[in-house]
């Protein structure tokens, strides 16, 4: 699982919005997106935006654990509890199901004290290409 930390460590947008890469196995991540002001939007509460980035990061490490190239095809986030200031957001992807080009993951985004913040619904489009094949290719 080294080499798909690794290989996000190369996604510009999630170290631009300061996520960190927890945990991964296959079908599986785990990610940190500590708070600060950067994440707030204009009542003070983390903007809808950071919070989609933090799922949907997760989402793309868990969809492409399995060493090849997988691409969202249909994505879908439901906010259940505005999340306030805090020290950080998680979000923890499962895999539901695998086939040879569909997969589709559930992500719970949830605050530092284990609350549920968001349910984000991802379907991946499984393509033959690795990830080594990427990264030999940039």
């Amino acid at each position: 699982m080294e080499r798909i930390k690794s290989f996000f460590q190369r996604d510009r947008f999630a170290a631009l919005a300061g996520i960190e890469l927890l945990e991964v196995s296959p079908g599986y991540a785990k990610v940190k997106m500590p708070i600060d002001d950067r994440h707030l939007n204009g009542v003070c509460c983390v903007h809808g935006g950071a919070i989609f980035t933090l799922a949907d990061f997760a989402f793309a490490v868990a969809s492409n654990s399995h060493g090849t190239v997988a691409v969202a095809a249909q994505v879908s986030i439901t906010f259940v509890k505005a999340a306030r200031q805090g020290a950080a957001l998680y979000a923890e992807a499962r895999e539901a199901s695998r086939g040879s080009k569909l997969a589709s993951y559930t992500i719970h985004v949830t605050d530092q004290d284990g609350g549920l913040i968001a349910i984000f619904q991802g379907l991946a489009y499984r393509m033959d290409q690795t990830l080594e094949a990427v990264a030999a290719d940039v």
